[in-house]
């Protein structure tokens, strides 16, 4: 299924699965975000475009929201590097949609919510999963 996944499909299944857990069934984007990632997780882990694909287009509907889950944070923090190392075809998007990420933490016009030890602990172990 990987071979099929490319960004635009990351933003639409984001974007989807947000609004449904948010606005349909009353999640918190932070519970939100944690369940996509959760079930999402064999094709997140099939290399590092989609994991940070999914990272940032994840953050960036959380700041939409008014609200930047913390483990998506703590993630992205460290991730410019490993970003600005990916070279495919779409890895221009995922550049660019990091850079929008990083002007709205200058922002600030959200709430980094945070989460337990346990919650982060959870998705540390999902995206350090291999296939």
């Amino acid at each position: 299924m990987s071979n099929s996944i490319n960004y635009e499909y990351i933003i639409e299944a984001v974007q989807l699965d947000l609004d449904e857990y948010v606005d349909e069934d009353g999640l918190t984007v932070t519970e939100a975000s944690g369940k996509i990632i959760e079930e999402d997780w064999q094709n997140i882990n099939t290399s590092d475009f989609i994991k940070y694909s999914y990272l940032v287009n994840l953050a960036l509907e959380g700041i939409k929201r008014k609200q930047l889950p913390d483990f998506l944070y703590e993630k992205l923090s460290h991730a410019g590097e490993a970003i600005s190392k990916i070279e495919n075809n779409e890895s221009e998007e995922l550049k660019k949609d990091f850079n929008i990420y990083q002007d709205n933490l200058k922002q600030k016009l959200f709430n980094v919510i945070e989460t337990s030890a346990s919650d982060k602990s959870r998705i540390d172990y999902i995206l350090n999963q291999k296939q």
